[in-house]
């Protein structure tokens, strides 16, 4: 996971992370257990997607749901999603176990709220490529834009290690030649 400023932009963080997994399986087979609803259900979380440019995606995380919209759907290529962060527009409106995350680190929402004014939406980028032996490399990016205070840091650094293992969720299900996070 990397987190800089961002020069051009003062006062807003740059977020992200990035994996790479080498699978036994071909870009298809890859893309269906990626962009369709079934398929990431199986492996990440119950989830429900309209196929699309412009679609919806949403993930059913048990505490809470987590709505995106999706930004790229190239079949066998390419799928991205946007999602706001937070998941609520009003402080009042986030679920009790995000609330209750805020709580145990100390942080007061009105304060989540207040450093919001420069945070962007979190995106996530799937991309596949084909490799020789009927196998492919995925390559999983997460961004965002933020204040880089503290509770965001963490947030997203406990988001990042979540993401870790779900990825491994993934990989799991096809017989994986490497696995590698880069920085």
């Amino acid at each position: 996971m990397t987190t800089h400023d961002q020069p051009d932009r003062p006062g807003r963080v740059e977020h992200r992370t990035e994996h790479v997994h080498e699978l036994a399986a071909t870009p298809e087979q890859v893309w269906d257990a990626i962009a369709t609803a079934d398929g990431i259900s199986a492996w990440m979380a119950p989830t429900r997607l309209d196929p699309q440019i412009g679609g919806e995606v949403s993930f059913d995380l048990g505490a809470f749901n987590s709505t995106g919209v999706i930004t790229d759907y190239t079949p066998n290529v390419r799928f991205a999603y946007e999602e706001p962060w937070p998941i609520a527009s009003r402080a009042e409106d986030i679920p009790p176990g995000m609330r209750e995350w805020f709580a145990t680190i100390g942080v007061p929402l009105s304060e989540v709220y207040r450093d919001l004014a420069t945070a962007g939406p979190i995106a996530t980028e799937f991309l596949i490529e084909a490799a020789s032996g009927g196998s492919c490399v995925i390559r999983v990016v997460t961004s965002a834009y933020g204040s880089g205070a503290d509770w965001e840091n963490e947030f997203f650094a406990e988001m990042v290690a979540d993401w870790g293992a779900t990825l491994d969720n993934l990989a799991t299900r096809f017989s994986k030649a490497s696995d590698q996070a880069l920085p």
